[in-house]
């Protein structure tokens, strides 16, 4: 759930799929993620949006992802196919607001590329390593037309507050270019619990133009089991 201050402006889920893909004999996890505004907020600025995508077992790298976005100031719809053969993403895309059509276009890729679910599971997937303060991870992730660096870097361990409780987390930054969304260096923070092998994100504080935002996590689970008891 995201919060400014003390009030809730949206919530986010992140899923896979129960049962793995098979295609061209390599398995895939089926990803969706869905955001949206909640109570006051949806009426100021409504979003309700949803990507899906298709992300290797083995290396995160995403081979097709869609993204549908209804937002206060219009809709669109973008489907992508990234091809590691050719270093390029086809994409087709349509603004529904501008009345341009469908527009096709090409991206180029990098071997260290992501999209928003690969970048996702290739960060947790580094989490085991051992890190000292001031190590980070850099690669590039892709977004609409563009590649743009991102990366994490590690804090150092800290004791946070967290559904009552002190619990002991690891510190990560995000690095990424300053913009007017996020005017400053080192504007976001994660709080990642390990259990059970996993790195389970707790907390992320957003320093925004508009002021510090928060997501805490509400649930985690596992085949219907939840993950978020701290003992």
């Amino acid at each position: 759930k995201i919060y400014y201050s003390w009030f809730a402006l949206g919530e986010a889920t992140m899923s896979l799929s129960d049962s793995l893909s098979l295609e061209n004999g390599r398995h895939y996890y089926q990803t969706n993620i869905e955001a949206g505004t909640v109570g006051l907020f949806s009426w100021l600025a409504g979003i309700n949006n949803r990507y899906t995508g298709v992300v290797s077992v083995d290396d995160f790298k995403a081979i097709r992802s869609e993204k549908h976005l209804d937002e206060r100031d219009g809709k669109s719809d973008q489907w992508n196919t990234f091809d590691y053969n050719t270093m390029q993403t086809r994409v087709k895309r349509i603004e529904h607001e501008k009345d341009k059509g469908l527009e096709s276009y090409t991206v180029d890729l990098t071997q260290n590329t992501y999209d928003i679910h690969g970048t996702y599971m290739y960060l947790r997937s580094q989490l085991g390593k051992k890190y000292k303060k001031g190590d980070s991870i850099m690669f590039k992730t892709y977004w609409v037309k563009q590649l743009y660096d991102f990366g994490m870097e590690y804090g150092g361990e800290e004791r946070i507050k967290f559904n009552g409780d002190k619990v002991k987390v690891k510190k990560f930054y995000g690095l990424f270019p300053v913009s007017r969304t996020f005017p400053e260096e080192k504007a976001v923070t994660v709080y990642i619990l390990e259990k059970d092998g996993l790195g389970i994100p707790l907390l992320i504080e957003a320093q925004m133009k508009i002021g510090k935002v928060r997501c805490e996590l509400k649930s985690y689970e596992v085949k219907g089991q939840s993950l978020l008891t701290l003992e």
